[in-house]
Parts: C-alpha cells; structure tokens; sequence
C-alpha cells in the first residue's frame, strides 16, 4: 500500500485536504482510516495542554524517523495503546503548528485565509495562525497594523499584546505597535476587550477606539478604509513619538534627539514615498529643525 512508508505525510495532507481524489479513496479503503477518524474526533474535546514547544517538536521527529523505520501495517492489541499515543503525538504537533506571515519595513502583503478572509498587513507587522483545523479556531495573532474584511461566518477574532477584537463578518483596521493600540470599524461591528478584562467597547461602522495610558477613547471616524492602502499615515493631536514610530517602520529611520522632542502633538499626514517630503510635512509645521545624517538613515532633531 502507497502508504505504509509514509503515513505522517499522508495524514497531515488528509487533515489540511490536500489528498488528490484517488488518493483519498485508497486512504478511506485502508485498515487504518477508521482509526485515524476516532483519533480526530477525540482531538475535537481535545483541550490546549501547557507543553514545552522543545520536547515537544524533539518527540515529534523522533517518531516520524521510527515510523519510517518501519512498514507495519496492522497492529497487535498488545502495542495498540501505544501506537495511538504516538499518533497523537503526531496530530499535536500538527495541530499547533502555526503560519506565519511578516512585512518588512515599507513593505504591504495581502494574505487570503482559509475561510476566505482577506487581510491587508502594513509595515513592520507580523500575523500568525494555525495551519490546521481553521473552522474550529478562526483566531489569528497581530503584531503592528492590518486591514481586515472578514468573511461572514462566527469565531473570527483577532489577538494582540494590548487584548482581542471579535468579529462577525466585518471590516476593521487594528493597529496594534509599540505607543499605540488603535482599532478602526469600516463595517459591520466588532467588540474590543482588554488582555486585563477591564476595558470593552462594541464598535459599529464608522466607530473608532484609542487605548492611551490604559485609557479607552471612543470617538467617530468618515473614512471608509485605511490611508495606509493608500500610501499616506494620518494623525490627529498624536503625541510625536507615536508619528516617529510610524516614520520609523514606513522608511527604516532612527532619530537623534533631545528629551524635549518628546513633548510635541502632531495633527496632518505623510507620505510613504518621499523621506524627505514626509519629514518636511512632519516638522515644519512643529518648528524642528532635522537633518538626514551621511549614512542616510538617521535624522537628527534640534528645537531652533
């Protein structure tokens, strides 16, 4: 049988569908499918154990490379117990295996998921899933800022450092960076609560929210999708380090400057594709002097 050097391979394709027609016909006629079908509905109530990732991954290939050792087909009752624990062993690894996407600084990258929702990642971010049984757990994480249209459908949520937003077939923009958490309704509604359950807020279309200091803030918004898409960053009364993180991962700048340059509020926009024309729209108006260092990748700030 064309699976008996092989079944790790061929259980984790039939778990993400992967098998073409003909191959799942002969997997389903083999003396090992029900068992793997009672493995899976058993995973079904299976919950999340606390594991060293370590161990576990080190346990993991160290079965895949003893079932490769072997072309056993069927098993005695005397070892049954034990196979299925090896077995499972196996699906776990498999289940908490995650995909992970990331975007450079200045990049964009559309990621389509499996139910078909489309995310939309700006610079510096990073979005994480599981690669198996997605209807099951329509939850991914987000590290920096993406656009979400989330297909309809229950249990998509989006986790981040600061708490999670949960969705029902929807559009929203999470940012989520170092001095800033900023969550963005287009359509639908969306509800945010904190990692520490003290902050919740249910957010409509045109609905936006700010956590400063611990702070929620609730205010209104018209547009009817992000500027970053657009290749702009917007800021309204922004306290300057949260406008300088942003110039930061749209052009892979530092800056140089005093204790005071801290203290400043920013309202306007800049684009994505001049440096020197942001820094310009940025300072200027604020009355700071800047200049790009010789190695082009550090603006110095002075206060005139």
């Amino acid at each position: 049988m064309m699976f008996e050097e092989k079944d790790d391979t061929i259980m984790a394709r039939w778990l993400s569908g992967g098998l073409t027609e003909a191959e799942r016909a002969e997997f389903e006629a083999s003396s090992e499918y029900n068992d793997y079908i009672r493995l899976r509905e058993g995973l079904n109530a299976f919950q999340k154990p606390t594991f060293d990732k370590e161990r576990l991954r080190d346990a993991l290939w160290a079965n895949i490379n003893q079932q490769k050792q072997r072309r056993t087909v069927r098993l005695r009752p005397f070892y049954y117990a034990a196979a299925i624990a090896a077995t499972i062993t196996v699906i776990i690894g498999l289940f908490f295996n995650k995909i992970n996407y990331t975007t450079g600084i200045g990049e964009q990258l559309v990621v389509t998921l499996p139910d078909g929702t489309k995310v939309e990642m700006n610079a510096s971010s990073r979005l994480t899933h599981n690669r198996f049984f997605w209807s099951d757990d329509k939850v991914v994480s987000l590290s920096g800022e993406a656009n979400f249209n989330v297909i309809k459908g229950e249990g998509f949520a989006v986790m981040t450092d600061v708490g999670q937003i949960s969705v029902l077939g929807t559009m929203f923009n999470v940012r989520s960076r170092e001095s800033v958490f900023e969550v963005l309704c287009y359509e639908g509604r969306v509800l945010f609560e904190s990692s520490d359950e003290l902050q919740r807020s249910y957010l409509n279309a045109g609905d936006a929210i700010q956590l400063k200091d611990s702070v929620l803030l609730e205010f209104q918004h018209t547009d009817s999708g992000p500027l970053w898409k657009e290749g702009f960053s917007r800021f309204s009364n922004a306290a300057i380090t949260e406008v300088m993180q942003e110039l930061e991962v749209q052009y892979g700048i530092t800056f140089d400057h005093g204790p005071s340059m801290l203290n400043g509020h920013f309202s306007g926009t800049f684009v994505h594709n001049d440096l020197q024309l942001a820094l310009k729209a940025v300072f200027v108006p604020m009355g700071i002097e800047y200049r790009l260092a010789d190695d082009q990748k550090t603006v110095i700030l002075n206060v005139p």
